[in-house]
């Protein structure tokens, strides 16, 4: 009889939840977007645009054919650095002192090592310069000119705690209820030493509270380092279910009343110690131990005896994972030449708790390649695979979260087992300007405003593997998907991505969507 009651209640919930929330106006939605854009901006960031990416300034030389000529480098110099230790930014640089190259690789080398300055993410820009020590000899000196950025971050949390906008909107009836707020302080380059430090607390649709601490190297090569992490969280509402793959939410309120006082569904306990080893300047590995711990109430494993296995009402795991990341991109952020090579094999379950005991495999592989008249193609695939067959509903890997979205499936999250996707796109740069605010911005840092434009389009597509009985009515796994469209990319400094789409998926369905970060 009891178990009867909770059912009724999760139907008449389901039943009512679309005709919630419906007192918002829907004018203040694309300004509520644009400031949860300007506050979702991480600390931890580059500008992503430059002007004149492939020149490299020479000076005291006329260079119309002096590139074929060998020269000597001198000396190198750093020049702009107040906090960030000499030491941090020769890790990047291949150029040495005292060998001799032709000015044609000389340039090239110059240009590659702006680029691997840049991507610590330290500094707002990075210029290269070969200087002719005497006119006519073959002595040169390069010169790194870079402007630090801003390292302290206290900042305001203001969030949607669902994973796009359009799912928030859509999905959710764009209710008041689903956002997340909070405190966080970030400081990078601590110490000067690329080290960074966050503590965060969360309140709202997620209460969150984390403290995390990174050390690149420890070792005087300046290969090894290391890092910690811990969070703790609270949910009161949960998604209980995928359903025509679409997340199932479920509240503490319409299970045991709005006056029974604050109850929790789900608390997770996280933390995880790493280690990383920096091969060389483009292969970067990393192995981490974490330890997870997730506690539902046992009405949610009444509900759905599969959220954690078993009906179970707590899973703990101590896992392993290993990444191995082959990095030749330009901009991390949002790469314009290059490729990037990434691999993970994880382990949940280490056989110390049996609750669980799952294996994972994940590859991916990025091209992107700059062609005539400010023209840009990029390219990616990404194959998942996992194990056993059957896994808890948490831990069901699958399309929908995060970067791993089929454009114009913003909608929907499509669980399985297994899942191949592949990405392409040729856009067209339509301006890069830069404006300088001077001293109407009394902080130095962000007195550049660099932002470009692009225009593309786009053809995405994929396969999710479900080996489940398919109880939920899945239309999307287990049949081809595919999408293409139009859009428009906004790109501008600390890591601010905006994308204005119009895709078209396999289902016949159109629409607008707005996302963050780049496509691929």
């Amino acid at each position: 009889m009891f178990n009867t009651e909770i059912i009724n209640k999760y139907k008449y919930y389901r039943a009512s939840k679309s005709t919630l929330c419906k007192q918002s106006e829907f004018i203040l939605y694309p300004l509520l977007f644009i400031f949860l854009l300007l506050s979702s901006y991480n600390g931890f960031s580059q500008i992503s645009v430059q002007k004149n990416n492939n020149q490299v300034q020479i000076k005291n030389i006329e260079i119309d054919s002096a590139d074929t000529r060998i020269v000597n480098v001198r000396s190198i110099q750093i020049v702009g650095n107040k906090k960030t230790k000499n030491r941090i930014i020769t890790r990047e640089i291949d150029i040495e002192p005292g060998l001799g190259y032709t000015l044609l690789e000389l340039r090239k080398l110059v240009k590659l090592d702006e680029n691997k300055i840049f991507n610590t993410g330290l500094f707002n820009s990075v210029q290269g310069e070969i200087a002719f020590i005497e006119s006519g000899g073959n002595d040169v000196e390069v010169k790194f000119f870079i402007e630090e950025r801003w390292y302290i971050w206290p900042s305001i949390i203001f969030n949607l705690a669902d994973r796009n906008f359009s799912d928030w909107l859509f999905n959710q009836d764009a209710a008041t209820d689903r956002f997340e707020y909070g405190f966080r302080f970030d400081q990078f380059n601590v110490r000067g030493l690329n080290e960074k430090l966050r503590v965060m607390a969360q309140f709202g649709f997620k209460r969150r509270f984390t403290m995390g601490y990174r050390i690149p190297y420890i070792n005087k090569k300046q290969k090894l380092g290391i890092g910690f992490n811990s969070s703790y969280s609270e949910f009161d509402q949960i998604d209980i279910k995928n359903i025509k793959d679409k997340r199932e939410f479920i509240d503490a309120d319409s299970l045991f009343g709005d006056n029974s006082g604050r109850n929790l569904l789900s608390t997770r306990f996280y933390t995880s110690l790493d280690f990383t080893y920096r091969e060389n300047f483009y292969n970067a590995h990393a192995v981490a131990l974490s330890y997870n711990q997730i506690s539902v109430a046992d009405t949610i494993a009444i509900l759905n005896p599969d959220y954690l296995g078993n009906g179970k009402s707590v899973q703990r795991s101590l896992n392993l994972r290993y990444n191995f990341r082959r990095d030749f991109r330009d901009r991390n952020n949002y790469p314009l030449k290059g490729f990037l090579i990434d691999v993970t094999v994880e382990k949940n379950g280490l056989g110390i708790f049996n609750d669980i005991n799952q294996g994972s495999l994940n590859l991916k592989v990025s091209r992107y390649k700059p062609l005539k008249h400010n023209f840009n193609i990029a390219s990616s695939i990404t194959a998942y695979t996992s194990f056993p067959q059957n896994q808890p509903y948490t831990t069901l890997n699958g399309l929908g979260f995060a970067n791993e979205l089929l454009k114009g499936y913003e909608l929907y999250v499509i669980q399985g087992q297994h899942y191949i996707m592949h990405k392409s796109e040729l856009k067209k740069r339509l301006f890069s300007i830069e404006a300088n605010l001077g001293k109407l911005m009394p902080l130095k840092q962000f007195r550049k405003v660099p932002i470009a434009g692009y225009v593309k389009i786009y053809f995405d597509q994929g396969y999710v593997e479900n080996n489940l009985d398919i109880s939920t009515g899945s239309i999307l796994s287990n049949r081809y998907l595919y999408s293409y469209g139009v859009g428009v990319d906004l790109v501008t400094y600390y890591d601010a991505v905006l994308r204005l789409e119009y895709s078209v998926n396999a289902l016949n369905e159109a629409g607008f969507f707005i996302n963050v970060k780049a496509g691929i």
